[in-house]
């Protein structure tokens, strides 16, 4: 008989499909978190079966608690109280923390060095087993690392300062009185709760307004706000805790609880997978978002958090959630099955992303995109006035985004069976949202908006060969036509690339229209590349073909000014010209620079309309998402 892939015994079709359309069921969610308690649990044996060696190389004044010692008491907290140690090991920082120290001892990754000594990365065992019983009632008395006076109890809080030096070692006792933490400059005793915040102590937060008891697997009940444990942020730890005021900290606690609500009422489905995939949300020192830049991360490394900046209301909130939440089942759907074949080196273009990516890194856009889409198609709905407005832009740019880049995806990618099931199943769905009628206005900008973004993204990071643009320059020096045009081939130029105000200006034209009038009013003498922006979100043809004129006049090179002027133009008088300068820029670049090498200038419609009338030849221009292998030249 032969044996079926291992992958099939562990999920089927059916939850492939229904995960990628965003419509998993309590079983699918299950298994995700399943998948993700199992892979941490190996890592710990992992790290057990190594920490008493890794100890005997650790600089330390003294004998360092072994982590079997720690192990068993993990054990007897577990028979006593299994919920206990449920929190504890739900608590997302300790996967963080598991998986740097593991590479750590490993040495595999210097990524993953620590500013903490290895005896204290080490020590945090103690700490897991001290958060255990302390939740469980079972007594016990520990040494653990306190880093700044602080010391970390997973899935509860932060203790101290109980010292003034750096790294130092202090005393957890848990006994029938509560639980006590001693140092050299103080003790603490904590709440028996561990959430009432008191002198010394600092709980993770919870966020109010949620439904107790609606968590698949009958995980954690409502998500953390997480501004205290040292392993909380992705690239750089042990952190200390956030200063925060309570004023801040009551805001972020709002706007969630706001957010949670409104996707309860409007998508439940995405509301559901939130509450069992996402146990901890991170602050993240960003200003508060202003027309729609929010700054928002998931990491393998610590499944169940989100690291977030403040979004400006409650829809841009369950948006972010929505999109990383998503990111959270891909990241679990990755640990059950592959999606991608190896060897994947080729680079390709995001719409959402102003640099090229790899196949994975599309893919997890493109899977998280999809469900912000499908969240805004929602929203459209349950809106009316400018909110709608708002919503109908959202959706546009997305459907677009996610159909391009689906294609993309679809052709000649080296997927997986798996992976052609989710991308098939989320073409299938996107498709049919093309034929949503979306509002003129909103329409029209988002059209503009991703054409502006595929078109200078092309003109970033694809280049012609240089011989084919010396014969292009050649050709125009003899007036000669054109011949034909060659293919690209891809460069990535990371120093090109520029913040993009387009989008977020739009978003303050459709939210905050008077706002914006304000703001384009006082832009009337500044530069000419925003103002030109300004006048064809509001519609001002005449204003933008001047500015973009007089933005092309300064800096005559510059083919971001060329593609906004050809956007700039009404459909009924666009040219051949102008359609090549936004669908091969890259073409116009290269011979632009190949003529003015040569000695010659020549304004750049021009030679887009000669190029435009080039001999056909079986060269086709790459689409802007396919996947192309870097020149490395």
């Amino acid at each position: 008989m032969t044996a079926a892939p291992l992958d099939a015994l562990r999920i089927s079709e059916g939850s492939l499909r229904a995960i990628a359309a965003g419509n998993a069921n309590e079983a699918d969610l299950n298994l995700l978190c399943s998948a993700q308690r199992s892979q941490l649990l190996l890592i710990l044996r992992v790290l057990l079966d190594r920490a008493d060696t890794a100890a005997s190389r650790a600089r330390h004044p003294g004998d360092i608690p072994s982590a079997r010692a720690s192990w068993e008491l993990l054990c007897a907290a577990q028979r006593q109280d299994p919920g206990a140690v449920e929190t504890v090991l739900g608590d997302p920082t300790v996967m963080a923390w598991a998986l740097r120290l593991l590479r750590r001892i490993r040495a595999t990754d210097a990524a993953a060095l620590s500013s903490a000594p290895l005896w204290a990365d080490l020590g945090q065992f103690q700490a897991l087993a001290a958060a255990a019983a302390a939740r469980a009632g079972v007594s016990a008395v520990l040494r653990v690392p306190a880093h700044r006076g602080m010391v970390w109890l997973p899935g509860a809080g932060v203790a101290g300062p109980v010292s003034r030096r750096r790294w130092s070692e202090a005393e957890v006792r848990v006994e029938g009185r509560g639980v006590v933490v001693s140092g050299e400059l103080t003790r603490v005793r904590l709440p028996r709760t561990l959430t009432e915040p008191l002198p010394g102590w600092r709980p993770l937060r919870v966020v109010p307004g949620r439904k107790a008891g609606d968590v698949a697997g009958g995980a954690a009940a409502t998500p953390w706000l997480d501004t205290v444990t040292p392993y909380r942020d992705f690239t750089r730890y042990p952190r200390s805790p956030g200063r925060s005021g309570e004023r801040r900290l009551r805001l972020w606690e709002n706007r969630l609880a706001d957010a949670y609500a409104l996707l309860d009422e409007e998508c439940p489905r995405d509301a559901v997978a939130l509450r069992a995939l996402v146990r901890t949300l991170v602050p993240r020192s960003f200003q508060t978002a202003r027309g729609g830049l929010v700054a928002s991360a998931s990491s393998l490394d610590a499944f169940g958090a989100v690291t977030l900046s403040l979004p400006y209301d409650a829809t841009q909130t369950a948006s972010v959630l929505v999109h990383e939440s998503r990111h959270q089942q891909l990241n679990a759907l990755l640990s059950l099955v592959p999606l991608v074949r190896d060897g994947a080196d080729r680079l390709y273009y995001a719409p959402w992303r102003s640099d090229p990516r790899p196949l994975l890194g599309l893919l997890h856009g493109v899977f998280a995109f999809f469900g912000v889409a499908r969240f805004w198609r929602t929203h459209r709905a349950h809106v009316s006035g400018t909110e709608a407005e708002r919503a109908a832009f959202e959706f546009a740019v997305l459907r677009e985004q996610v159909r391009e880049a689906l294609a993309g995806l679809r052709d000649d990618v080296p997927l997986t069976e798996a992976g052609r099931i989710v991308v098939d199943e989320m073409a299938a769905i996107a498709g049919r949202w093309q034929e949503d009628e979306v509002p003129v206005r909103p329409g029209e900008l988002a059209r503009h908006y991703c054409a502006l973004r595929r078109a200078v993204w092309r003109a970033r990071h694809l280049e012609i060969p240089r011989p084919a643009a010396q014969r292009l320059a050649a050709a125009w020096a003899a007036g000669r036509q054109a011949p034909e045009l060659p293919a690209p081939v891809l460069r990535p130029r990371h120093d090109l690339i520029r913040l993009d105000m387009f989008g977020p200006l739009v978003r303050y034209r459709l939210s905050a229209p008077e706002l914006f009038a304000r703001r384009r009013r006082e832009e009337k003498h500044g530069d000419p590349e925003r103002r030109a922006e300004y006048a064809v979100i509001a519609g001002d043809t005449g204003a933008a073909v001047l500015g973009y004129a007089e933005w092309t006049a300064r800096i005559p090179h510059d083919a971001e000014a060329w593609i906004g002027a050809a956007l700039a133009l009404p459909e009924h008088a666009g040219t051949p010209g102008a359609a090549l300068l936004l669908s091969r820029p890259e073409v116009v670049v290269g011979a632009h620079r190949a003529v003015a090498a040569a000695g010659s200038a020549v304004p750049a419609d021009e030679l887009a309309a000669w190029l435009a009338a080039a001999d056909p030849g079986p060269a086709r221009p790459a689409p802007a998402g396919a996947g192309l292998a870097a020149d490395s030249g």
